[in-house]
């Protein structure tokens, strides 16, 4: 790292509309949760489930089908940040896949 100039290895999410494409009803269950939502990209939809999880009023039916696994894409955003911090793109990267299978899964469980 330069004394100005700073190098940043980052996941962003290249283009928001996948979300809506891959995971509709999660996207639309994330961003109807009342939080700041700067950026409609998948580690911010994992931030907005997982505060919806500790904070809405879902259904004990919709806790049950996709808590767990709220959990588990929490816990998997964390650990990108991570790899992130430790210049691990290629560990992100791998942690990114998981990350998106387990958002699939939640996309094909989630209930009212």
């Amino acid at each position: 790292m330069g004394k100005a100039l700073q190098i940043r290895v980052s996941a962003v999410t290249w283009n928001e509309d996948l979300l809506e494409e891959y995971w509709p009803k999660l996207t639309e269950l994330a961003f109807s949760i009342p939080v700041k939502h700067e950026k409609h990209g998948v580690l911010e939809m994992v931030r907005a489930l997982d505060e919806g999880l500790q904070f809405m009023d879902w259904s004990e039916a919709r806790k049950t089908a996709i808590g767990d696994d709220i959990h588990k894409a929490a816990a998997l955003k964390t650990a990108i940040e991570k790899a992130l911090a430790d210049w691990s793109p290629r560990r992100a990267n791998a942690l990114s896949d998981e990350l998106e299978d387990v958002l699939d899964r939640m996309e094909n469980s989630i209930v009212a």
